[in-house]
């Protein structure tokens, strides 16, 4: 028990299982011209990891002071944007927590009101907060040699969104391209197509975006595919560790994002190893 970075990192320690390195996270919050809060998140994750969550633990502690129903309304929301928004697998298991304790420590004005600018901040924050610590996990993924962030845009609704990029993160065939090194833009536009998500396919568009912030690749435009593949510009982002794919389906105002890693020979090796 203790307040030290040395004594929350054995606390992250204790809670791994396959996990390959601890999961720690702390941040400080401006809510207000001068009112600071602070935020402390432990999870711990590697595999069977999907929503909603799976063999995963995380705790988030703050000192901000705000009520309890408030309290489980950003909870809420932000978990439905970070660990129910990361995808290792596809599967679950029946042991996952996700909890956010709140002190009021920080001894700022209770937030009680949904609309105030303060209560809409902390949810902004807590939520950004909450989908980094969540991608340690994905990071860790068994397996994993890549970070892949699955962005879709242009939809009608939060739900529709959410739907189609879960559907892109999981598919077994779209992981494998990417480990491939695969720039394999029918693979994603077929989970596109299969999500149950009502499309106009003449608006579709999708590009792979690389870790380093450099030019993008642009695969489809409204529904059609940029042929040729730029192979070698292709192969430059698919060699980073780091990438998103962005699908915008040109219906709405509405996005939504998924987390999620490639699948190897490594994660086969493993799980067909696994003895519990």
């Amino acid at each position: 028990m203790g307040a030290t970075h040395e004594q929350w990192m054995r606390a992250a320690i204790a809670h791994m299982t396959t996990d390959t390195f601890p999961k720690l996270l702390s941040r400080e919050v401006e809510l207000a011209e001068g009112r600071v809060v602070r935020m402390a998140g432990i999870t711990k994750g590697a595999g069977m990891i999907h929503p909603n969550m799976a063999t995963l633990l995380g705790t988030v502690c703050t000192d901000v002071a705000i009520t309890q129903p408030l309290l489980d309304k950003a909870l809420a929301y932000a978990v439905a944007r970070s660990f129910n928004a990361i995808s290792i697998d596809g599967d679950m298991s029946t042991n996952d927590t996700i909890a956010v304790l709140a002190n009021g420590a920080a001894g700022s004005q209770v937030i009680d009101q949904e609309s105030s600018s303060e209560y809409l901040k902390f949810r902004s924050s807590l939520t950004s907060f909450m989908a980094e610590l969540a991608s340690l996990v994905v990071r860790d993924g068994e397996g994993a040699t890549k970070f892949i962030t699955v962005e879709v845009a242009g939809a009608r609704s939060f739900a529709d969104a959410k739907q189609v990029a879960s559907t892109i993160a999981t598919s077994s065939l779209v992981k494998t391209a990417f480990y491939g090194q695969d720039a394999n833009w029918g693979r994603i536009l077929c989970a596109v197509g299969y999500a149950g998500v009502p499309l106009d396919t003449a608006k579709v568009c999708m590009a792979i975006h690389p870790g380093d912030g450099s030019k993008p690749l642009q695969l489809v435009r409204n529904g059609e595919p940029l042929l040729p593949v730029d192979e070698v510009r292709a192969s430059e982002i698919l060699k980073q560790e780091d990438m998103l794919v962005r699908v915008e389906l040109g219906l709405g105002n509405e996005d939504a994002r998924m987390y999620t890693c490639d699948l190897s020979h490594d994660y086969v090796s493993i799980n067909a190893d696994y003895r519990s």
